[in-house]
């Protein structure tokens, strides 16, 4: 056996290319992206946070030559739990694997625990893909302004210290409509009478402070019955010179209330 010891020299890190140009051509790329998400008619929110799901993923993977392929998908079981693993890579315009990513669905998720088995493995690929092409753009979605985490993989409970603000104005539709997941506050109420004719008028807060305005006991009833439980509710809302005002309000599932 030789006493001899091998030294290595360390090498620094190589920059490949001119930060300066690496930056300015992500700031052209996060611009496209914002003028395509923007433009979405349901942004997927949580807490005044906007996150991309799989195509708006796909859409900056296209920007450099990027997509995603899976791999592999797996039943699995974990007690009475079942659902689905897949593993996805991403691959550049040469057909070589840059990223690579494993998720699952399973059925003790809220929004998963009645769905059928075949959208189970739906999903986990659709994570999988998305979280391979995450893993080597995030730092686009960031300098577009969007949070990096899949859309996909969001349970609608996830909460983030902040200062209270209205959703961005570049989340919503052309015709000032938004869909936003929130976590009810308070519910407030005032009354008056306009022309002899009375009304009450219903101001349901998010966690953030960002204020609803609307007529509906039917709204205020069933925002005010998930305070506390921490589960989101979904609503549509239209952004007026009024400010905020509520057109539905619903469970993440869809069981909504129409008034």
């Amino acid at each position: 056996m030789s006493n001899e010891i091998e030294v290595y020299e360390t090498q620094p890190l190589d920059i490949v290319r001119s930060p300066k140009e690496s930056i300015a051509e992500a700031r052209n790329a996060a611009k496209e992206l914002q003028a395509v998400v923007s433009g979405k008619q349901k942004p997927v929110v949580f807490n005044g946070e906007q996150y991309l799901e799989f195509e708006d993923w796909q859409t900056v993977g296209n920007f450099y030559g990027l997509t995603s392929k899976v791999i592999s998908t797996n039943y699995i079981e974990y007690g009475t739990v079942r659902g689905f693993e897949a593993r996805s890579v991403a691959l550049n315009r040469y057909g070589a694997e840059v990223s690579a990513a494993e998720s699952m669905c399973l059925n003790d998720e809220p929004n998963w625990k009645n769905k059928p088995l075949f959208q189970l493995r739906s999903m986990a690929q659709t994570r999988a893909c998305a979280k391979a092409l995450r893993n080597i753009l995030a730092w686009v979605v960031v300098l577009a302004g969007y949070k990096p985490a899949v859309a996909e993989e969001m349970t609608g409970q996830e909460t983030t210290a902040r200062a209270p603000m209205a959703p961005p104005q570049e989340k919503k539709a052309a015709d000032n409509t938004v869909v936003a997941s929130i976590i009810v506050a308070e519910v407030l109420e005032q009354t008056g009478t306009t022309k002899g004719k009375a009304w009450t008028k219903y101001t349901i807060k998010d966690d953030a402070g960002t204020e609803y305005g609307t007529f509906s006991q039917t709204f205020a009833t069933f925002a005010n019955d998930s305070i506390g439980s921490g589960i989101p509710v979904q609503i549509t809302y239209k952004q007026t010179k009024f400010g905020n005002d509520l057109e539905n309000i619903a469970l993440p599932e869809g069981e909504g209330v129409q008034g």
